[in-house]
């Protein structure tokens, strides 16, 4: 009897963009993880493919409990994966909300490739030594001498003008001193207007940090830890599944075969093992609870902004404009 899956496995797992996720994977937790993860994901639907497809064997059906299971945590793999791919591309981005801030931020990082470039021609004319030359070239000499710079550039000060509502704080900022002179009224607005955003630009940024910090770190700690056991031992049932079902190709339907039993034990165990630990991996309330991370730090962030724009607005009608307005209708009489 043939077997076929009522879904499609390689669809699902080849849809993943590996190298992407490996990308994003290694952006908020660097290491041999990523790889593993990769290694363990991108051979899974071949060898299964590749097994179906074997000649002569009878292949033996999976329970139905198994089969729901493995489409709920490939469907699931495919949400956390989504999400981490999301989460990089916005969140890790600080001018996601702001975008001419990336044309200024392109142009700062050309300017600097061409100064690095420049700095290490010059350092290599005068080099003693092949040790020298390759430090230079592999930038140990710049991550010693310039590692307090490269710290200096991601402080919250410097990102802030970067986001939407940094860029208007210091807008703001600029023009209320411009007319501190000609109108203090419209001065005080601006500063207070620069002080408001100042301060949601901010919750932004730790916005952000939270669901960097916490929901991405996370989302990449289960992908490399429980999806990869996960997906080890689902291999590990179409391993032995295979074994199963070359043993009682080879020896017939004999129940009493000693090495047909033990396949067949190690199968059912294989099988037993995988559902228990897929359960696991799929129980709703870890889920649930992830959302609620991303969930509350847009709750804070737009607390921030409602609290404080609502103030801005009450603070902008306190301002008195009666003098000025005054002067200016008598220079019109």
């Amino acid at each position: 009897m043939s077997f076929k899956l009522p879904f499609d496995l390689s669809s699902i797992q080849e849809s993943l963009n590996y190298e992407n996720l490996s990308k994003s994977i290694q952006k908020v937790n660097p290491g041999k993880y990523s790889d593993q993860f990769k290694e363990s994901f991108q051979p899974f639907a071949t060898k299964t493919s590749q097994f179906m497809n074997g000649a002569n064997v009878e292949v033996s059906e999976l329970p139905v409990e198994y089969l729901q299971l493995e489409a709920n945590c490939d469907l699931l793999l495919k949400l956390y994966t989504e999400l981490i791919q999301f989460n990089n591309d916005t969140f890790a981005n600080v001018s996601y909300d702001y975008p001419p801030a990336n044309y200024t931020l392109a142009k700062i990082k050309d300017a600097n490739v061409g100064g690095l470039i420049s700095s290490k021609f010059t350092q290599l004319k005068n080099v003693s030594s092949p040790q020298e030359f390759e430090n230079i070239l592999m930038g140990a000499k710049d991550k010693e001498t310039n590692g307090n710079d490269q710290v200096e550039i991601q402080t919250t000060s410097v990102k802030i003008p970067k986001t939407f509502y940094g860029h208007l704080s210091q807008l703001a900022e600029k023009h209320s001193q411009d007319f501190k002179e000609s109108s203090n009224a419209l001065s005080l607005g601006l500063m207070q207007v620069s002080s408001s955003y100042l301060e949601i630009a901010n919750a932004r940024l730790d916005m952000d940090k939270t669901v960097m910090d916490e929901l991405n770190a996370k989302l990449v700690s289960i992908l490399n830890e429980q999806f990869i056991k996960v997906n080890e031992l689902r291999k590990k049932v179409y391993a032995v599944r295979s074994d199963f079902d070359s043993m009682r190709a080879t020896v017939g339907e004999d129940e009493e075969n000693e090495d047909l039993i033990k396949c067949e034990d190690e199968y059912v165990s294989a099988t037993e093992v995988a559902v228990t630990e897929m359960k696991k991996l799929l129980k709703p309330s870890k889920s649930i609870s992830l959302l609620k991370i991303f969930v509350d730090a847009q709750k804070s962030f737009f607390e921030v902004g409602y609290k404080k724009l609502t103030a801005l607005s009450e603070s902008l009608e306190k301002i008195d404009v009666a003098d000025e307005e005054d002067d200016d209708d008598e220079d019109h009489s």
